[in-house]
């Protein structure tokens, strides 16, 4: 047999409001239509769902079986039809990606050239902020999907390990000190160059030089990857940065590496997804793309926009303001 989903919608709002009338009240309808559907509903099942003999209705044994399963039932779907709906828009939605700052210079771009491959007249857009108001925006729901560096803090949306990120302290193509495995204390002389306030790199870095005793060392604040690497190419200070960010700079001979040790520990590149609300389909080829291409150690060429690379509209922060 079919269950009716109307008849259990009006079963469950009738053992929610305690008796027909007040359900009737609800759903806007006559008593004595929400008390024939339920007669329909246990005869169809072959059992009484509902006790009508005290003051105040309430369920059977096999009514709450049923009241704990039509829950679920109606919750499935409200997911079918937001899911239904959304694969009606697509690809004429829009699909909102969020990401802090330096995964969405390096890692964003391949995923909306692949995203663009499949889907020629996909609209996106790649929202940069910050670790909280990330979470925030996952939280509430309005963005499906985001990636960071690290976990988030506990929220309404799942979390997936993506890859690796290895850090690693970069200096000038001809610093005296570029190449070599050197000791913490031999870059005491050094200007370290931070990223914003907010950053997980320049929060990183700041606990490296507390390990090695360089917490009095001189600091210069920057703004984004783009503006260290520039600093620490004509030789403004040293900076830490993903390697992935700035792998041609090395290659070619632009920039160079600073064997420190103790040296950095890798960062994990972590996707998520909201709870708050089901996915469009739009959302979930992201996140499919989004493991396929942070397993590509080639990844995204440095330094390439993200505007550049997929042809998305860059950066909209409202939509992740608190």
């Amino acid at each position: 047999m079919r269950l009716n989903l109307n008849q259990l919608a009006i079963f469950a709002k009738v053992i929610e409001c305690g008796g027909f009338s007040a359900a009737a009240q609800v759903l806007f309808l006559s008593q004595s239509s929400v008390s024939k559907q339920v007669q329909n509903l246990e005869t169809s099942l072959r059992t009484v769902l509902v006790d009508r003999t005290g003051p105040k209705i309430r369920p059977t044994l096999a009514g709450q079986v049923l009241l704990a399963q039509t829950k679920e039932m109606l919750a499935l779907a409200d997911q079918a039809v937001g899911a239904v709906q959304a694969a009606a828009l697509w690809p004429k939605e829009r699909l909102v990606v969020g990401s802090t700052s330096t995964i969405g210079g390096y890692l964003l771009p391949a995923v909306m050239r692949e995203l663009r491959r499949r889907e020629p007249d996909g609209l996106f857009t790649v929202v940069i902020n910050s670790v909280d108001r990330l979470a925030a925006a996952l939280n509430q729901g309005r963005i499906g999907v985001g990636v960071a560096s690290g976990p988030l803090p506990p929220g309404r949306y799942e979390s997936e390990r993506l890859a690796s990120d290895d850090m690693l302290l970069i200096c000038a193509a001809d610093h005296p000190l570029a190449g070599r495995e050197i000791m913490p204390a031999e870059l005491s002389a050094e200007a370290f160059l931070l990223r914003e306030s907010g950053s997980q790199t320049r929060k990183q870095l700041l606990e490296l030089l507390h390990g090695w005793d360089l917490a009095g060392a001189r600091t210069l604040d920057l703004w984004g990857t783009e503006s260290i690497r520039e600093a620490v190419r004509i030789g403004l200070g040293v900076s830490l940065v993903p390697r992935r960010t700035v792998r041609f700079d090395l290659l070619h001979g632009v920039l160079a590496e600073l064997h420190v040790r103790p040296g950095p520990e890798p960062r994990t590149v972590m996707a998520n997804w909201t709870l708050a609300r089901p996915l469009s389909a739009y959302e979930e080829m992201m996140l499919s793309l989004l493991r396929e291409v942070a397993g590509d150690p080639a990844g995204a060429p440095a330094g390439t926009a993200v505007g550049e690379a997929a042809g998305a509209e860059l950066p909209a922060a409202e939509l992740l303001a608190d």
